[in-house]
């Protein structure tokens, strides 16, 4: 049996699957395969990834006719380049889920997009990411220079700010805001500073959290947004700032690839990422309530964007020119 091979590997998790005509028959969640989360080690990561998912493969599945590989490590054309250059090399080194009959890689804003899912798509996990495609596959993308260059709004930015307002409230620098009792409960109770004021045990607290040996700061701040979500659903005044402030930035990452693809009539805007999709939906009604009067259909992508590139792999078969227009996306030199 042929099947297709899937990887999304976002900021903070990567997904893999193998799938057959758009449906996921088996999957595979593991750490990020991101360079800038890993410390360079994004591809060891994966590759390990890629070989688990193959030794646990129903015994029915024999060969991948095609891999379609969406991995937030692409964010550039020359990353996009580099990044295919190794995955031919772990191919030609017998990788086998690789050895495909189609290779396609690509960054991760692409799949919901050119799957057909949505006019827009805007993502606001780890980072952010927002992208159009016409029906003429016109393309346009914003954001996605990872956490330095872009990422606002997204959850690095998001806990970052909330912390830093943590230590700009102990300083003096800023309002009191509850996002200090968070802050307190996310470092954890044994943590300690000698000879320090309670205030100032707190900050430092969060400076080794943050800075400590092996700590990544892009994903140990984003693992604060949550909290800043929380107190902002509580009331607190400096939380609500940042939320708002964070969909502003949102409303502009949509609104900017809409205007350069000139869409216009009834758009389709597809959220994802788990910000965007959390439970208490305040980001969302933010979003929402800054760009209403638009008239604009807003769906909920999958929760899962595996599902996404399963979608995108199956229509490739058919339209294998889908991606022709698309620079972030390019395909390897396939196996057969």
């Amino acid at each position: 049996m042929k099947c297709d091979l899937v990887v999304d590997g976002g900021g903070s998790t990567t997904r893999l699957g193998l799938a057959a005509e758009g449906r996921l028959l088996t999957r595979l969640d593991g750490p990020s395969c991101n360079a800038q989360s890993t410390g360079g080690r994004g591809l060891d990561v994966l590759a390990g990834l890629l070989e688990r998912l193959w030794r646990q493969r129903p015994g029915e599945v024999q060969r991948v006719g095609t891999a379609c590989l969406a991995l937030s490590n692409a964010s550039t054309r020359q990353a996009l380049q580099e990044t295919g250059a190794a995955l031919r090399a772990l191919a030609e080194r017998g990788l086998a889920p690789l050895r495909a009959e189609r290779l396609w890689l690509m960054n991760d804003i692409v799949p919901p997009v050119a799957a057909g899912a949505c006019d827009i798509v805007a993502i606001c996990g780890t980072g952010t990411g927002y992208a159009a495609m016409t029906p003429e596959g016109q393309w346009a993308r914003a954001s996605g220079m990872e956490y330095l260059l872009s990422d606002e709004g997204g959850g690095f930015d998001l806990g970052r700010r909330g912390l830093a307002a943590v230590v700009r409230m102990q300083d003096g620098r800023g309002p009191v805001t509850r996002l200090a009792e968070a802050a307190e409960a996310w470092v954890g109770e044994d943590a300690e500073a000698p000879e320090a004021s309670g205030k100032a045990t707190r900050a430092e607290a969060l400076c080794a959290r943050m800075h400590g040996e092996g700590a990544s700061p892009k994903l140990t701040a984003a693992r604060f947004a949550p909290a800043v979500l929380a107190a902002a659903a509580q009331g607190d005044t400096v939380a609500r700032t940042l939320v708002a402030e964070a969909a502003r930035e949102l409303a502009a990452g949509i609104t900017a690839v809409a205007s350069r693809c000139h869409l216009t009539g009834p758009v389709r805007v597809g959220l994802g990422g788990s910000l965007l999709l959390a439970r208490e939906g305040l980001l969302r009604r933010e979003l929402f309530s800054q760009l209403s009067l638009l008239g604009w259909q807003w769906l909920e992508l999958p929760v899962d964007p595996l599902e996404g590139v399963a979608r995108l792999a199956h229509r490739l078969t058919r339209e294998p020119g889908r991606l022709a227009k698309v620079p972030l996306a390019l395909e390897l030199a396939g196996h057969t």
